[in-house]
């Protein structure tokens, strides 16, 4: 497997965006000392994100359809770098970064680090299985089951979550790592709509 993509794979439609990439080494710190941090980067990108969503006439409607949006992206963020940090290849110096894009019309949040090739083939087993269902279906039954599930099934529950609760679609980047012979680098996609948003507590 030298390079693999699964699910979506949407790119913005062109026209100005604003980008922001976080990225940090898990060699420089220890990530245990890292995961209390999710938190605050993950409520930073849903405010950063909102500054830049265009005014609307309409105060309330706009402060309603902010407020969805910026709980989207706080909910992903924290659960994508959760999921980074989770399966991380912890001996070799490959970054975790977690990037936002706005165009016109979406918000991408996507993260990015490196897993070796075991873990690499779990998760891209359970994605391929996930695709194949109905995310409403499958996200039920995993509630009704999850105390005995493993540890990738259970991450799949804020993956489902995203897809059911936000509409997000999602995409999963698998490409070995150019530097390390022994790592692949796994990005996870979450593509959201800003028009058709629907979120949470809407």
């Amino acid at each position: 497997m030298n390079s693999q993509t699964l699910g979506e794979n949407e790119q913005s439609t062109g026209g100005q965006c604003e980008y922001l990439t976080l990225v940090f080494s898990p060699l420089s710190a220890p990530l245990r000392s890292r995961w209390r941090n999710n938190g605050l980067s993950a409520d930073f990108l849903g405010d950063y994100v909102t500054t830049f969503l265009p005014a609307e006439a309409n105060v309330a409607a706009a402060e309603s359809h902010q407020n969805a949006i910026k709980h989207a992206v706080t909910y992903i963020a924290n659960e994508l770098l959760e999921n980074a940090m989770k399966y991380h290849e912890r001996h070799v110096d490959i970054p975790i970064g977690i990037r936002l894009e706005l165009s016109a019309d979406r918000i991408t949040v996507s993260a990015t680090n490196g897993v070796g090739f075991g873990a690499a083939e779990i998760y891209k087993s359970y994605v391929e299985d996930m695709l194949k269902e109905n995310p409403g279906d499958l996200l039920v039954r995993q509630l009704e089951g999850n105390s005995g599930e493993e540890e990738s099934k259970k991450s799949g529950l804020g993956l489902l979550t995203m897809i059911n609760d936000y509409g997000a679609k999602l995409g999963w980047q698998f490409e070995l790592h150019p530097a390390h012979a022994e790592a692949m680098t796994v990005t996870t996609r979450a593509v959201l709509p800003i028009n058709s948003f629907s979120g949470a507590g809407v």
